[in-house]
């Protein structure tokens, strides 16, 4: 018979503690619906688009799939058709889940959070540059300033899948050709400390197809990650959130660039180690 362990009262009283300190934020689509089971209306919602007002009104712009990331059952897609209005959302075209509503999705300057998620690129034609020197950019994960644009994000440029922060000021590819991957699920982290000032700091890591363990890590420290204002000098304003689907700001088909972009997100959780737990959670 094992011996019995013993924790001390004030180490368990310190552990849970910790653990209800935190805002968790946790989407994996497995009861089949497209905002994974929280409201869709209110002020702690899920931003759907064809629900929420301005956004893309295509029916396929958004759809539950069968077969999620790790054998998991349902996942979600996004969908932007180039040169057709019903994929626009607020001027641009685009199809994104906007996650502004939960306190574990939501950051602030001088939060920590950690973020995990899975994503397929969906039978991907790769965009060309044409006659310019690089096709445009495919925004397909972000985090989102409600008052400016994204302070970190992840996006598709051709075949390269490249990593974005400083409010897109700075950029380093993360997978030199993503063509091997196409239809396969993909998983990725960020662990970010949100700071106005140089002592901000954020890991990146992904785990391919293939792989056993996470990898491929980027970490930069001593800098600004909750971004104030653009390179112009137009201030940021509000907080934070994790935003994701298909955003095509500056997509042309007649340039190069694919007309059509699906994109697959699953299990995707956000902590956030300041904030108060979710209503939800």
């Amino acid at each position: 018979m094992k011996p019995t362990q013993i924790i001390p009262a004030i180490t368990f009283s310190t552990l849970v503690a910790s653990v209800s300190a935190r805002a968790v934020f946790n989407a994996n689509y497995e009861d089949g619906s497209v905002s994974s089971g929280y409201p869709t209306t209110g002020s702690y919602r899920v931003d759907v688009p064809g629900i929420e007002p301005g956004s893309a009104t295509a029916k396929d712009a958004f759809y539950v799939v069968a077969g999620g990331a790790h054998d998991t059952a349902f996942a979600i897609a996004n969908k932007v058709v180039l040169d057709d209005l019903t994929y626009v959302g607020n001027g641009f075209p685009r199809s994104e889940f906007g996650i502004g509503g939960f306190p574990g999705a939501i950051y602030k300057d001088g939060d920590h959070g950690k973020y995990s998620f899975s994503m397929l690129f969906k039978d991907l034609v790769p965009s060309v540059k044409g006659t310019r020197d690089a096709p445009a950019e495919d925004v397909v994960w972000q985090f989102k300033h409600h008052g400016g644009g994204h302070d970190l994000h992840l996006a598709l440029i051709g075949k390269n899948l490249a990593l974005g922060w400083g409010g897109n000021v700075y950029k380093q590819v993360v997978i030199n050709d993503v063509m091997p991957y196409v239809n396969q699920w993909m998983d990725f982290r960020f662990d970010v400390l949100w700071k106005s000032d140089k002592t901000g700091q954020f890991t990146f890591d992904m785990k391919l197809p293939g792989e056993c363990r996470f990898g491929h890590t980027v970490t930069k420290k001593n800098l600004q990650t909750y971004v104030t204002a653009s390179p112009d000098g137009t201030p940021w304003t509000g907080n934070g959130s994790i935003q994701y689907g298909v955003y095509r700001h500056s997509a042309n088909s007649t340039a190069g660039d694919a007309k059509t972009l699906i994109v697959y997100h699953d299990e995707i959780t956000a902590i956030n180690f300041n904030n108060k737990p979710d209503p939800f959670n």
